[in-house]
C-alpha cells in the first residue's frame, strides 16, 4: 500500500511539476502575442515597453508631418514658393489618440506572470489597434486660411459707364478676381489624414497640396451694364434765360441742378413735382416773376418751368410717352407758343413714361444763361422726331381805361402793354431713316390776352366808351404768391370757351 501510494504521488508531482514549471515559462514570456499591431506597426514577439516606445513615435511621426502647397499650382500673380509656409498636423489641428492600444500594451505589461499566461494561452488579446486622428475643425480652418488664403491675390473689380464731357457714353472693362480655396486644401489634409489612420505608413517626406484656384465675377460686368441700355446720347434741347434777373436765373439752376441724373427704369413714369421737392429741400427758391391770375407778378419760384419746358422737348425729341402736361396761361419768351409745359404744386405737373424699354438717363448743363437737358438711353439710330406748332387763332387784347385822379384831364399813363392771345396746335413728327413717317397731335393750347390798361382822368370820356371797358380805379398788382399756392380763385373762359383756373405758375 505504502509502496503503490509513493509512486502515485511521485507522479502526481511530476504531472503538477511540469504543469505549473509550463505555465511560469508561458507566463514568463513578456512580448507580446503574435499578430499584436497598430495600423501598419508589427508589435507581435516584442516586448511592451519597446511597442508602446515605437507607437508613441508614430503618433509624434503622424503629428509633424508636414504639408504645403505645390507652388506651380497656384497660376500667375502668386507668390513665390519660398514664401509659402509649410505647417505640421499638430499645428493644423491634429489630435492623435492611441489611447487603446497604450493601455492595453500597458496592462499586458503588468500582469502577474499566472494572468499574462492565461492570457496567453487563452489567445485572449486583441490583435489589432488602430491611431485614431481627430480634427480641431476650428483651428484646422483658421491655421490653413492664415497660411495659405492670401496666397492668390487679386480682388475682382467692378465694370464701370462714364459719360464724357463730349457726351460719349465709354465702358471701363470688369477686372476677374482669383481666389484660392482654403476649403479644398482643408479636404486634402483631412484625406491624408483618413489614410494614416487607416493604417498608411506615415511618410517622412512633406505632403504637397494641390491649389485649386478659382476665378471670382465681379457684381457688374459690361455685358450687364450694356443690358441697361445707356448706349448713347438720344436727344438734346436748349433754351436760354439771358435776360432773367438773379433770382430766376438761380431758380433755373436749382431745378436744373435737382433734375441732372435722374434715372429712370422701363417704364417709369417721371414726375416734375418730385423735382421741384428736391430742388426747394437742396437749393431753396428765390423771389422771381410768376404768372398768377393771368398775369406776371413777383412770387416764389420763378423759372422752374423753364426747366420742365426744356425737358418736355428733349422727351418730345426721344419719341417718349407724354403722361401729364399743360401749358402756361401766357405766352413764355423762351420757347414756341404750343411747346412749354408748366407746373403748379397741388394743380398741374409734367409727367412722361419711359418708353425705350430700356433705362433713360437725364442729364443738365447750366452755363451762359443756358440750359440743356440730355436724354440717354437706347433707341433706333434711323428714327428722329421733330416738332411743328400751327397757329389756330389769334386773340387782340382789349384796351381798358381805369380811373386815375393824379392823371390830368386829356392826359393818359399806359400801366400795361397789351399782348394777343393764342390758339396754337402742337404736332410730333416721326422721321424714320430721313424721310416723313407719321405725324400726330400732341396738343391744342390757349394762351390768355393781357389787356392794355391805360389809366386817365375820371372825367375822361374814354371810360365809357362804345364797346370798350372801363374801371374805376387803377388795379393793384394781385398779391404774391408762392411756386404753386394758387388761391383757386376765379374761374374765367378762354378764347375757346374752356375753363381756366387761377393759380400760381412759375414761369
Amino acid at each position: 500500500m505504502k509502496k503503490g501510494w509513493l509512486i502515485t504521488g511521485l507522479m502526481t508531482f511530476a504531472i503538477v511539476g511540469v504543469g505549473v514549471g509550463g505555465a511560469m515559462s508561458y507566463g514568463s514570456d513578456k512580448t507580446l502575442p503574435v499578430g499584436v499591431s497598430i495600423g501598419d506597426l508589427q508589435l507581435g514577439g516584442e516586448l511592451p515597453e519597446t511597442a508602446l516606445k515605437r507607437i508613441e513615435e508614430q503618433v509624434a511621426r503622424l503629428e509633424s508631418t508636414v504639408v504645403s502647397v505645390d507652388p506651380d499650382s497656384l497660376g500667375d500673380g502668386s507668390k513665390s514658393g519660398t514664401d509659402i509656409p509649410s505647417l505640421s498636423f499638430k499645428q493644423l489641428g491634429l489630435k492623435v489618440d492611441a489611447a487603446e492600444a497604450l493601455n492595453a500594451i500597458a496592462n499586458y505589461r503588468d500582469l502577474p506572470w499566472w494572468e499574462r499566461a492565461q492570457v496567453r494561452y487563452q489567445d485572449n488579446f486583441d490583435t489589432s489597434y488602430e491611431i485614431k486622428a481627430n480634427w480641431d475643425e476650428e483651428a484646422l480652418k483658421q491655421a490653413a486660411s492664415e497660411a495659405w488664403g492670401n496666397l492668390v491675390t487679386g480682388q475682382s473689380a467692378n465694370a464701370s459707364r462714364t459719360i464724357t464731357d463730349q457726351d460719349l457714353v465709354v465702358y471701363s472693362e470688369e477686372k476677374l478676381g482669383r481666389r484660392l480655396e482654403v476649403q479644398d486644401l482643408i479636404d486634402q489634409i483631412k484625406g491624408i489624414e483618413l489614410n494614416a489612420g487607416a493604417g498608411t505608413a506615415v511618410s517622412d517626406q512633406p505632403r504637397v497640396l494641390q491649389a485649386k484656384v478659382t476665378e471670382t465675377a465681379p457684381e457688374i460686368t459690361v455685358a450687364k451694364l450694356r443690358e441697361d441700355g445707356l448706349d448713347r446720347k438720344l436727344v438734346e434741347f436748349t433754351t436760354s434765360f439771358a435776360t432773367s434777373g438773379e433770382g430766376r436765373s438761380h431758380n433755373v439752376t436749382a431745378a436744373a441742378k435737382a433734375l441732372n441724373d435722374t434715372l429712370l427704369m422701363p417704364g417709369e413714369i417721371f414726375e416734375y413735382g418730385k423735382i421741384v421737392a428736391k430742388a426747394e429741400e437742396e437749393y431753396g427758391y428765390k423771389e422771381a416773376p410768376v404768372i398768377l391770375k393771368g398775369k406776371l407778378t413777383p412770387g416764389i419760384g420763378g423759372g422752374i418751368c423753364q426747366v420742365s419746358s426744356t425737358l418736355y422737348n428733349a422727351a418730345l425729341l426721344a419719341g417718349l410717352d407724354i403722361v401729364e402736361r399743360r401749358n402756361h396761361s401766357l405766352v413764355v419768351s423762351y420757347l414756341p407758343k404750343g411747346l412749354d409745359a408748366t407746373f403748379a404744386s397741388g394743380y398741374v405737373n409734367f409727367k412722361f413714361r419711359n418708353s425705350t424699354g430700356k433705362q433713360l438717363l437725364i442729364r443738365t448743363v447750366v452755363e451762359d444763361k443756358t440750359v440743356t437737358v440730355k436724354l440717354f438711353g437706347s433707341m433706333p439710330e434711323n428714327i428722329s422726331y421733330k416738332t411743328e406748332t400751327e397757329l389756330v387763332k389769334e386773340n387782340a387784347p382789349k384796351t381798358v381805361y381805369m380811373a386815375d385822379e393824379k392823371i390830368a384831364l386829356g392826359k393818359q399813363s399806359v400801366l400795361q402793354k397789351g399782348e394777343s392771345g393764342y390758339v396754337v396746335e402742337a404736332f410730333l413728327v416721326k422721321m424714320v431713316d430721313g424721310e416723313f413717317a407719321e405725324r400726330k397731335k400732341l396738343s391744342k393750347d390757349t394762351y390768355r390776352t393781357q389787356d392794355t390798361l391805360i389809366a386817365v382822368h375820371p372825367d375822361d370820356p374814354r371810360l365809357q366808351p362804345a364797346g370798350g371797358a372801363a374801371s374805376k380805379e387803377p388795379g393793384a398788382s394781385p398779391t404774391p404768391g408762392g411756386k404753386g399756392n394758387g388761391d383757386g380763385e376765379g374761374i374765367e373762359k378762354s378764347p375757346e370757351g374752356d375753363e381756366v383756373v387761377d393759380f400760381v405758375e412759375p414761369i
